[in-house]
């Protein structure tokens, strides 16, 4: 048979295929190609590290459940093909802190510097002390006297929420300048820059954590509830005054939270702080998300204080790391630039 109902005939291969089948075997012949590109490393280098990983913490009799489960995201994200290669290297990096966060639980003790209790709290009250008939409080003490259950959930849904906040503002920064670019420079500087918030994320916390492990310090409740005492080592994390929230939702989100910490002693600097202030940076980098990023920024100040988690000397010092980081990586992208024989487009418009 010929004519037009003959020409219009699906080829052989695809009869008795439905769109949804054939849209799968397309998807499936997409990624056979995908994986058949791949170098030898990068097709057995995440499944080697994977199970490094995991053979690693099984003789260190620290594997858990929420360690497999990593794994099996990594391994995910880097056989899914070309469709979750954004989330890969969006994820990659927050993927190593945590990792890199974990395995602190395996240091020795000897490594540790001393816990400075005293020391903090002496320059907390000196600096920022609030006189009353009682005697001189710290900002955090004062507000611990003076908290409300709608303050309480306010700032208890901030700060648990501070690592998905920074992550989906640096998905949606990168994102947005993938598609429109920028005013103020070249696009192709804002695409190749972007992916570097994340990275920076990563910067943060490794100097936070190399600071907190050779200067540890003790947080306000610690004082609250052991006084200036020397501290032992074995004190566990405490919700502190975000068991508030714990409370008024009636599921402990923080006792979990803080169940898992590896160190009660890292609160300077404070990494809740730092985290938003990373994002304001790169929201005035980008022109986008400034006033959500600033209001997140100046709402998680108040929280970290509030919840008698950090002094304000905390604060300073996480914004401090916080900036000193972003400049960094951006001195250290643009270097990058000028040797790889391209005019820095910083003054560049588009």
């Amino acid at each position: 048979m010929s004519g037009p109902e003959s020409s219009r005939r699906p080829p052989p291969e695809a009869r008795g295929k439905g769109p949804v089948s054939m849209r799968l075997s397309r998807a499936v012949s997409g990624w056979r190609a995908w994986l058949s590109g791949l170098t030898p490393l990068r097709l057995f280098g995440p499944l080697g590290l994977v199970v490094c990983y995991w053979t690693g913490l099984s003789l260190l009799g620290g594997l858990r459940g929420d360690h497999v489960g990593v794994g099996l995201l990594i391994l995910g994200l880097s056989y899914g093909g070309t469709t979750t290669q954004p989330a890969l290297r969006l994820l990659l990096p927050l993927i190593i802190t945590g990792v890199v966060y974990d395995s602190r639980r395996f240091y020795p003790d000897s490594l540790r510097g001393p816990v400075h209790v005293v020391e903090p709290y002496s320059l907390e009250r000196r600096l920022f002390g609030i006189p009353t008939a009682g005697g001189v409080l710290t900002p955090s003490e004062w507000w611990q006297l003076h908290t409300h259950p709608v303050l309480d959930l306010i700032t208890g849904a901030c700060y648990i929420t501070f690592i998905p906040t920074f992550v989906l503002t640096a998905a949606y920064f990168l994102s947005r300048v993938s598609r429109t670019g920028t005013k103020r420079r070249a696009a192709e500087f804002v695409r190749e820059r972007s992916p570097r918030i994340m990275w920076a994320l990563l910067c943060l916390n490794l100097v936070a954590f190399v600071t907190a492990h050779f200067y540890p310090t003790a947080p306000p409740w610690y004082v609250a509830r052991y006084g200036l005492g020397p501290a032992g080592a074995s004190v566990p994390a405490d919700p502190a005054g975000c068991t508030r929230f714990d409370q008024l939702v009636g599921v402990g989100v923080f006792a979990a939270f803080y169940g898992r910490s590896v160190d009660p002693f890292g609160a300077i600097p404070s990494l809740h702080v730092a985290y938003p202030l990373l994002a304001v940076y790169y929201a005035f980098q980008f022109g986008a998300a400034r006033s959500f990023s600033v209001a997140v920024f100046l709402l998680m100040c108040f929280s970290a204080v509030y919840l008698n988690h950090h002094y304000v000397i905390d604060l300073v010092a996480g914004w401090a790391y916080a900036l000193f980081v972003a400049v960094a990586v951006d001195a250290l992208h643009s270097r990058a630039w000028r040797r790889g024989g391209r005019a820095h487009p910083r003054s560049a418009g588009t």
